[in-house]
């Protein structure tokens, strides 16, 4: 416990120093307004699901969040969206995007956006909510959410209820008396 309070402090008086360097040699970062935060997350998305649209699976990996990307493995992303039935509607990847919510090192969107079917012709616009995590200098996407949007349509083969046998009747428990 010691040594990881002995860490803590180095790495604040490193953080500190490194900050003053940059103040006496007279560049300071910037903060960016509200606005270029918006318009930052907006881009990652739309780049996302741009790379899903063309089965880009590996660029879409590297955009995930840290969290996701420790949690799935590159060929089981992959495996994962390849093996679902839905994709983004060729030139409806996005249809809008409203910015709900934005901080420093998280955005909340709103995005409508078309999906269809690889097996049916079967199209449907969708409204759903994106949480973007700023991390590592840029903004990250859950690769949870990509998973679940590919299996988006119900699965092709649903048993049919004519088809299945009748259930067996009710046994007679005997004479009535």
């Amino acid at each position: 416990m010691g040594s990881m309070v002995q860490v803590r402090r180095a790495l604040t008086f490193f953080f500190v120093g490194v900050c003053l360097l940059i103040q006496a040699d007279g560049w300071v970062m910037a903060a960016a307004t509200p606005q270029e935060t918006a318009q930052e997350a907006e881009a990652a998305l739309k780049s996302a699901m741009e790379a899903w649209a063309y089965e880009q699976y590996w660029r879409l990996w590297d955009m995930g969040s840290k969290a996701s990307r420790s949690a799935l493995t590159q060929e089981e992303f992959t495996q994962r969206m390849r093996s679902g039935n839905a994709r983004p509607a060729a030139g409806r990847q996005v249809e809008a995007i409203q910015v709900v919510s934005t901080l420093p090192e998280s955005a909340l969107l709103q995005v409508r956006f078309g999906l269809e079917d690889r097996y049916r012709p079967w199209t449907e616009s969708t409204d759903r909510p994106f949480v973007l995590l700023y991390e590592e200098g840029r903004w990250t996407v859950s690769l949870w959410d990509f998973i679940s949007l590919a299996n988006y349509f119900p699965p092709i083969f649903l048993p049919n209820p004519l088809l299945l046998p009748p259930p067996n009747p009710p046994r007679s428990r005997g004479p009535m008396r």
